[in-house]
């Protein structure tokens, strides 16, 4: 329990006219001032470096924040791009066709945030009512061109999938009567790229639950027509595939639980204000405060989606922010008031000599009181940490450990007080870790970092360690000081946090993100070394009376097993990646000659054929492979993929469970 410690008595006043007295008064608090001042230095440097760690991780946050939103419009391009294959690879593409290929892609599961794909028709005036006939007698008997009216020309989403729900209230809309969206529609167009519109209310959303949206515009060309002049593209362009998007979808799906503790709005345009918001993470707009001075930390950041400006703020939130580690600055504030008051009085003794010895004597009895009672007060703070401390001595013994460390090691005390630290010790670092890590601290600074450890009971856990000197007063190395704490769980959440991004969750394969990542780099390796490398683009056959037959679970058990046996007929240094519904993508770098892909897809083809055991049903079905090489068959990703997808339809069209190399005259 601590005691209350008896007050110092008064200082005497110093002697009038000498000026001994009068430095000897003045000494001691001299002594103190430059003590505090050095320990509010340190405390200002402290709290500085605690405050920038912080801001490094909201740094982090938020460009994975914006990278994630970026890559996602990547990925949704790519899925229209897809679609567009469908129709420039067929003169005519009927609403069965392109309900059946939407369907495969699971937009649900694989792409939240988008309400769904749609292809508008154009549609010149002269054949306005045919076309309104054709699609009534199609089943549709109150299908009109929305809004009403005369004008040059029309557009009309003919085809929507999913065809249900909120969905049916664009069927036969108009786009190109609302300027923001015929904006977007005309860039596509002349750009023949993919295009975003502004902020836009979406016809799919309730009117009770309006969320802002835009959409996203690819044009679709007459078949076999030339498009590389602008004349060519506006002559021969006939729709755009098009898909609505929700932003508080979209960004659900893309930051998740993560976004939590920070706040992101993002705006259409440069222009801050509510007119342009079309996002809003906690409902709070912080763009219209003054310095939102609720935030400690913000970022603004101006990206460019496919030609379209978004300006992206970002500010932490009160989670976020109580992350923020003041405990070596308290520390620091503590010690430095406890050493200016005991050198302070240490001074004052000296200064006033052997008349003044008894007096000072007293004085230091009750200082030896106060300081008891601080000690006891700083072995309360050792004890109630939570972070494990760890001190040793010279000879490398451990003298000294704190509840938290049994709490984390499983080392009690009595067991830990005398060991070597080694005791610890998981066998995952080799010697040139620990190399380093003595060099570091042998140079007189602290060193901090991730290493693995081991419980008492045989556990590897992974912790953020701290260690530091304690000095004598000769200023040599008196004592190691190691502060650590458990940080298993949150690496654990980061990998399956990373895993989520970068896999497919049915059947553990590489997804379109990974590929595309693992593509660029490969192209990059044979540019660089003037070599070879194909890219395989496989689609089941007979797979989809297998999913009507059977069900999705045993669909879902069949891709699995599909998987596998791919994985079997690679290469360790070759990707197998799952882009969607019974699609694969195979990866085949370092070849020697682009020939050398046919074996394998040979080998694909024979093991895919043999019959497959699943839920005790023997199912049989085979598979189309379309073959792109580069550099043959395009330098960059986009074109080996548009390749590889337009190979494997000829594969299709030659009579199934074969593969073909890409022929160029047939794009």
């Amino acid at each position: 329990m601590l005691q209350r410690a008896t007050p110092l008595s008064a200082s005497p006043q110093p002697a009038p006219g000498g000026w001994r007295s009068r430095v000897a008064y003045l000494l001691p608090w001299l002594v103190l001032a430059a003590i505090l001042s050095a320990t509010h230095h340190l405390w200002r440097n402290a709290q500085h470096d605690a405050l920038q760690a912080l801001q490094t991780q909201f740094d982090y946050r938020e460009r994975d924040a914006v990278d994630k939103v970026e890559k996602r419009m990547k990925a949704y391009e790519q899925v229209m791009r897809g679609v567009d294959g469908l129709f420039a690879h067929a003169r005519i593409v009927g609403r069965g066709e392109f309900r059946d290929y939407v369907a495969r892609l699971r937009l649900e599961e694989s792409y939240p945030g988008i309400q769904g794909l749609c292809f508008a028709e154009i549609i010149p005036p002269e054949q306005k009512n045919r076309h309104i006939a054709a699609v009534r007698k199609e089943g549709f008997p109150g299908y009109a061109i929305r809004p009403e009216g005369e004008r040059d020309i029309y557009t009309s989403a003919v085809y929507l999938e999913p065809f249900s729900g909120r969905n049916l209230r664009a069927f036969g809309f108009d786009n190109y009567t609302d300027a923001v969206r015929r904006a977007a529609m005309e860039q596509a167009r002349d750009s023949g790229q993919a295009a975003i519109s502004g902020k836009v209310a979406l016809l799919h959303e309730d009117k009770d639950n309006l969320q802002a949206g835009f959409r996203m515009y690819l044009p679709v060309y007459r078949h076999g027509a030339a498009r590389d002049t602008l004349a060519a593209r506006r002559a021969n362009i006939i729709g755009w595939i098009y898909a609505p998007f929700s932003m508080d979808d979209l960004m659900g799906g893309i930051l998740g639980e993560r976004s939590v503790d920070v706040d992101i709005e993002i705006y259409d345009g440069e222009e801050l204000s509510d007119r342009s918001l079309i996002y809003d993470a906690d409902g709070f707009r912080r763009a219209a405060s003054s310095g939102s001075p609720d935030a400690r930390f913000r970022a603004i950041r101006r990206i460019r989606a496919d030609g379209h400006a978004w300006t992206i703020l970002t500010y932490s939130q009160p989670g976020f922010e109580a992350q923020l580690d003041e405990s070596k600055p308290r520390l620091i504030a503590l010690g430095g008031a406890v050493t200016g008051v005991l050198l302070a009085l240490l001074t004052w003794l000296l200064a006033h000599g052997r008349e003044r010895a008894l007096q000072e004597a007293r004085n230091m009895n009750r200082e030896l009181i106060e300081r008891e009672d601080r000690l006891r007060l700083a072995a309360t703070v050792f004890d109630a940490v939570d972070e494990a401390v760890m001190v040793t001595g010279p000879d490398n013994r451990i003298v000294a450990v704190n509840p938290s460390f049994t709490r984390i090691t499983g080392y009690p005390a009595s067991e830990a007080i005398g060991n070597d630290p080694r005791m610890l010790s998981s066998g995952k670092h080799g010697p040139e870790f620990f190399r380093e890590l003595w060099t570091t601290l042998a140079a007189g600074g602290g060193w901090q970092g991730e290493i693995w450890n081991r419980r008492k009971n045989g556990e590897l856990y992974i912790e953020w360690l701290s260690i530091n000197f304690v000095y004598d007063e000769q200023g040599r190395p008196a004592y190691h000081v190691a502060v650590f704490s458990d940080i298993s769980e949150r690496k654990a959440a980061e990998e399956r946090i990373h895993r989520m991004a970068h896999y497919d969750l049915l059947t553990n394969l590489p997804n379109r993100v990974l590929l595309t990542d693992r593509l660029l780099q490969a192209i990059t390796q044979a540019k660089r070394d003037r070599a070879c490398m194909a890219l395989m683009f496989l689609d089941l056959d007979k797979f989809k009376p297998v999913n009507d037959t059977h069900g999705h679970n045993v669909g879902d058990l069949l891709l699995i097993e599909v998987a596998k046996r791919l994985q079997e007929c690679v290469r360790g240094s070759d990707t197998v990646a799952r882009i969607g519904g019974d699609e694969f993508v195979v990866l085949l770098p370092h070849l020697e000659a682009g020939r050398d892909a046919l074996p394998v897809a040979e080998k694909m083809l024979h093991s895919l054929r043999q019959p497959f055991a699943v839920a005790s049903l023997s199912l049989h079905i085979s598979s189309s492979i379309g073959i792109a090489v580069y550099p043959d068959h395009g330098s960059d990703g986009e074109q080996l993929m548009k390749n590889a997808d337009a190979a494997m339809y000829l594969a299709k069209e030659d009579g199934h469970n074969i593969a073909v190399f890409f022929r160029p005259e047939t794009a």
